[in-house]
């Protein structure tokens, strides 16, 4: 006896069509466009342990950790930013309205300010 044969064939367009987009790779786009920050986050979290390196990963898994409340995770993520030597002036900023959301009021004044501060240094370098 032979198998049945043919079965390939028999397969419909949307079938196909339904593995493909299941054998995609998810993109961080696709979930930051949805407002999915946890699967943003899971996302980042993955490449990040899996020694992938995704551009401004350290930016994007603070910003999706504020929006999903965990405020604590974001303001060490950001602080962790602010020691690195290259550390993007926007991160005092963002450190500062997040002090500034959990009501540090006075810490988030301060966070903005050097972040203003830097960004006047910087601005004069490249000027002169």
């Amino acid at each position: 006896m032979k198998p049945a044969v043919g079965g390939e064939a028999s397969t419909s367009s949307n079938e196909k069509k339904r593995k493909n987009k299941a054998k995609k790779i998810p993109r961080l786009e696709d979930y930051l466009n949805q407002r999915d920050y946890l699967g943003a986050l899971t996302l980042l979290e993955f490449q990040r342990n899996g020694g992938l390196s995704v551009e401004h990963a350290d930016l994007w898994i603070g910003f999706c950790a504020f929006h999903l409340g965990d405020h604590k995770r974001a303001m060490e993520e950001y602080k962790a930013l602010t020691l690195r030597p290259e550390c993007p002036v926007e991160v005092w900023v963002y450190l500062g309205c997040l002090l500034f959301f959990l009501g540090l009021y006075k810490e988030a004044e301060e966070a903005a300010l050097k972040g203003l501060s830097s960004h006047t240094i910087h601005c004069s370098v490249r000027c002169f």
